[in-house]
């Protein structure tokens, strides 16, 4: 059955109807964390590697400030966050606690001698354990999102060994951007292989995000619904217009435009194309999670 095939199941309008129920847990708060963290430690990364200061401080800055920030709003009870840090060995999110800890103090290890110019006593041995540690975490960040949705093996449309690495490319895609963006602002150059490392990613996002979405298409009926709503439903405006045209194709056509345009704002419309993308998708994977479809008592 394609994802044009008439499903068997309605969404039903509560948990006690028959049908797919909607997730209404992970809201935009969670959507708010999860692309903070992304872009965050994308532009951190992607500026430790060509050495661009500024772009450390900024992506540092989106992961411990507005990463956290947003998860404690989520959790409501901010308090009694560290509990969620209790079980590392079992649980994705304390794992992403522990992996956001060891980013904010290495972060802090390496950006306080470029703006404060105070160098902390560090052992020979932490002078490139702290760069280490720091892109590790990052990375860890970059794709740890996708991993804390794939481990929810009640919503079929979120359970694929693809989401990880979508986010990771995703989060890789924004910090690029970013990092060009605030390379043009300072009025330098931006790099070549940066450049065409963004129209890459691109390239890459679409294959992957049309792989991602055929694949669920031939799966169970609830990843087939979730396609439905993301292809001809509730959220086709949002997928088809904000994701793909705003966020791939008009990206890419001002990225390309870019190299032949001497505009600074250009680049600031280029970086909010691909943000406004990025976000949009988070959301729409959140809000079109859908459990699988409950059966109807034998009576009936």
């Amino acid at each position: 059955m394609s994802a044009t095939d008439p499903l068997p199941y309605a969404i039903a309008p509560h948990r006690f109807a028959v049908g797919f129920t909607r997730q209404t847990w992970w809201n935009w708060r969670i959507g708010a964390a999860f692309f903070f963290g992304e872009i965050g430690a994308g532009l951190f990364l992607v500026s430790l590697v060509t050495g661009q200061a500024l772009g450390m401080a900024v992506g540092y800055l989106i992961v411990v400030v507005g990463k956290n920030t947003a998860h404690l709003l989520y959790l409501g009870r901010p308090a009694r966050f560290w509990r969620a840090a209790l079980r590392p060995d079992r649980s994705w999110i304390a794992r992403g606690i522990w992996a956001t800890g060891l980013f904010a103090i290495s972060g802090f290890t390496l950006l306080l001698p470029k703006f404060a110019g105070i160098e902390l006593p560090i052992a020979g041995w932490g002078q490139p354990l702290a760069p280490a540690v720091a892109a590790a975490s990052a990375l860890f960040i970059m794709f740890y999102d996708g991993l804390v949705m794939k481990a929810s093996p009640a919503i079929p449309f979120w359970n694929s060994a693809l989401l990880p690495v979508l986010c990771l490319t995703y989060a890789t895609l924004g910090g690029a951007t970013l990092s060009l963006m605030l390379t043009t602002l300072q009025g330098g150059m931006p790099p070549p292989a940066l450049e065409r490392l963004e129209h890459w990613l691109l390239v890459a996002n679409a294959w992957l995000l049309a792989i991602y979405i055929l694949r669920m298409s031939r799966l169970e009926p609830a990843a087939r619904q979730t396609v439905h709503l993301l292809l001809r439903g509730r959220y086709r405006r949002a997928f088809l217009g904000l994701v793909l045209l705003v966020g791939m194709v008009a990206t890419l056509l001002l990225s390309l435009a870019q190299g032949h345009v001497e505009a600074t704002a250009l680049a600031v419309v280029v970086a909010a194309c691909e943000l406004v993308g990025d976000f949009t998708l988070l959301m729409v994977l959140l809000k079109s999670g859908l459990y699988s479809p409950q059966t109807a008592p034998r009576s009936h």
